[in-house]
């Protein structure tokens, strides 16, 4: 077996288009159109860097994938057949908006594009129709098309704040729009020196807009020429000496806003409340900004103000001031009944295939004041129902939330998407379904996703691999993401450490590179967490979940043996299994920390010496077989150097680490023995 060393599969992800889709026993029907070698790529003379962009990508997609040789021509007015005609046409009916496109094919294909980037997104749909039918074939006729939301926005999975040309080529081409930076100033990102001007010329050639968080602290209140002399230094130089920027988003809590409402509750910054002064801070900015830049879109991400009364929350949406578009939530603070208990989804999760309650009061207000909306759904195809894996391969569960999406969009006032958090795309089957969810006409996803799992996967026993997904769909329908687990063993894996309430070092995390600029919190590693959030209720629902948990390695599991006995396994289908391994090794990881806890409170308050003794060889086995589902994730890291990093965080599971858990989990037996 090749062992990859960190960041191996960054090579992967730059690959654009794969090599020898074609499938040469194919042939066309009598309503289809064949590209035949050599393909004239036909444009205007005055085209743009993303018209000639894109022509000359689907020359090399023609070349590269389906064994066809195209070049690129300027339009002489002379169009023969087998050619491709790309031209802007503004009157496109239903489509006659950003990204609108329209195609035509008889004898030849005529790409016309509301604006460029629809001529970029006709051209990648193509591939997308040529890539299903495994063949350089497309239907005759017309069809026009639209694309949902605009922008749907991402934030890099390559490397955070990392946009490397081919990079954002595969972002384009999964439909992604609009790309996100984590800023701290002027080129400076939250990890480090950054060219925000090389990213914009870069990203300009595939038609993204490019956005920004701002995470310096606002700790100037927003009263007086002071703080406006304040914010329009921040924002105002900001947007000036940047003009390519199109966006900027709020995240609430990041911006550690001085907030002077006295009815915030005692233990609750104002980055977690709608507090009555926060349109103050929007309307200086909002002023702010409008000297310099005033077709600046602010979105105000109002993630986790979910704890806040509905009433409160709806009255602050009113006063918003003009021209600030809400960004909420999809499926965070959601309840759900876990056997009796009452559990909350604390982060983004698709045990919520959404939309909750207050995804769906915050809108309600903004669709009564006309205020645009916002989500972040993480159709990029992630979220942090497992922290250290590329994507959540749950598509039956993805189409769920696409279709979710489609009714929001019709009722709910949704305009655009945040796609990815920092932990970013990582292009998978898992975004080029959510890229046909979104999109008009609507396909049908039920239909689609054996198609697509064909195309990745393989055709040899394409059923056994579809109801492994639907195995691993209900997986990830039934995990139990509570503030504990999502901010502990599932965001980092199996080098999770086990500490008891032994007075030895807690929280320490596992050695991250220094570039890393999320760490590790000490929460993540406390042994008493659990009754850090939830009191005495640990006794009530940790049983309820470990059940649960149980359910989703069974289905985990299952999925992972009917995959196994595919014939003909490619590359892709064997990482697939690959992870489907690291995500049963987290949930095994889950569970022996869950019961680890419960072991270790009755340890600390049984009076009896025989029981603790007993309850102390419990431990010390439970110990030892976390100690070999770590040794066993080891190989599992080295196949897949994808598994285990997240671009804030980087590193979090690889072997470096799991040694380290190793070598904790030592120690802890150690002390244990020493009981």
């Amino acid at each position: 077996m090749k062992i990859e060393q960190n960041y191996d599969f960054c090579e992967r992800m730059l690959e654009i288009h794969k090599k020898d889709r074609r499938n040469q026993d194919l042939r066309p029907s009598v309503d289809e159109f064949e590209f035949c070698s050599p393909v004239r790529i036909l444009i205007p003379r005055d085209a743009g860097e993303i018209t000639l962009t894109a022509a000359r990508d689907f020359a090399d997609y023609l070349f590269t994938s389906m064994n066809v040789t195209a070049y690129v021509d300027y339009d002489k007015g002379n169009i023969a057949n087998n050619t491709v005609l790309l031209s802007i046409n503004k009157n496109l009916d239903d489509a006659s908006e950003r990204r609108g496109h329209r195609i035509t094919v008889n004898q030849r294909v005529i790409i016309e594009g509301y604006d460029e980037a629809g001529i970029a997104q006709a051209l990648y749909y193509c591939e997308d129709v040529m890539n299903l039918r495994e063949a350089p074939f497309l239907k005759k006729g017309t069809e026009t098309r639209r694309i949902m939301f605009v922008p749907r926005s991402v934030m890099s999975g390559y490397g955070a704040d990392e946009f490397p040309d081919a990079y954002l080529a595969v972002l384009a081409h999964h439909g992604f729009s609009g790309i996100t930076l984590w800023i701290k100033g002027p080129n400076e990102s939250k990890k480090g020196y950054t060219n925000f001007k090389d990213i914009a010329v870069r990203a300009r050639r595939y038609g993204f807009d490019i956005y920004v968080q701002h995470y310096a602290h606002h700790n100037v209140y927003p009263l007086g020429e002071e703080a406006q002399e304040f914010y329009d230094h921040m924002y105002g130089d900001l947007f000036a000496e940047f003009p390519f920027i199109k966006g900027l988003t709020i995240i609430a809590e990041a911006v550690k806003f001085p907030s002077r409402d006295s009815s915030v509750p005692e233990d609750t910054e104002p980055g977690f409340w709608p507090c009555n002064d926060w349109p103050l801070l929007l309307d200086m900015i909002r002023k702010a900004v409008d000297k310099v830049r005033p077709d600046i879109d602010i979105t105000l991400n109002t993630y986790n103000w979910g704890y806040a009364d509905v009433k409160l929350r709806q009255e602050f949406i009113r006063n918003l001031p003009k021209g600030i578009t809400l960004g909420c939530g999809w499926e965070m603070f959601e309840y759900y009944d876990l056997d009796g208990a009452r559990e909350a989804c604390m982060d983004y999760s698709l045990r919520i295939a959404g939309p909750g309650q207050y995804f769906l009061t915050e809108t309600e207000a903004a669709v009564k004041y006309g205020i645009p909306v916002r989500t972040t759904a993480n159709t990029g195809g992630k979220t942090w129902d497992f922290g250290a894996i590329p994507y959540d391969p749950a598509p039956y569960r993805w189409a769920e939330r696409c279709e979710a999406l489609r009714d929001a969009y019709d009722h709910n006032g949704v305009v655009c998407l945040l796609d990815s958090i920092h932990y970013g795309v990582y292009p998978s089957f898992i975004s080029e379904l959510t890229k046909w969810a979104l999109a008009e006409p609507r396909v049908d996803l039920q239909a689609l996703i054996p198609k697509l799992l064909a195309m990745h996967f393989g055709h040899d026993q394409i059923e056994q691999i579809v109801e492994a997904m639907k195995l691993w769909s209900e997986a990830f329908a039934n995990m139990v993401p509570t503030h504990e687990d999502q901010y502990g063993a599932l965001r980092i894996g199996p080098s999770y450490p086990f500490y008891a309430g032994l007075g030895c070092e807690e929280g320490k995390a596992p050695d991250q590179d220094k570039f890393a600029f999320h760490k590790l919190s000490y929460g993540m590693f406390q042994s008493n967490y659990y009754y850090k959030s939830f009191g005495d209720e640990g006794d009530i629902r940790i049983p309820k979940e470990i059940a649960a948990y149980e359910y989703v390695k069974e289905c985990l599991y299952k999925g992972i043996q009917l995959l196994e006995s595919v014939h003909e396994k490619n590359d892709e289908l064997q990482r697939l299994i690959n992870m489907g391994y690291f995500m049963w090794r987290t949930i095994i990881t889950v569970l022996h920390r869950k019961h680890y806890f419960l072991l270790d409170q009755k340890r600390m308050t049984s009076d009896k010496a025989l029981e603790k003794s007993q309850l102390i060889s419990e431990m010390i086995e439970l110990l030892k077989n976390e100690r070999q589902n770590a040794m066993d994730t080891i190989p599992l890291v080295e196949f897949d150097s994808a598994l285990g990093f997240e671009p804030s965080m980087e590193y979090v599971t690889d072997r470096k680490r799991l040694e380290w858990k190793i070598a904790q989990l030592d120690e802890e037996t150690k002390m244990l023995r020493g009981l």
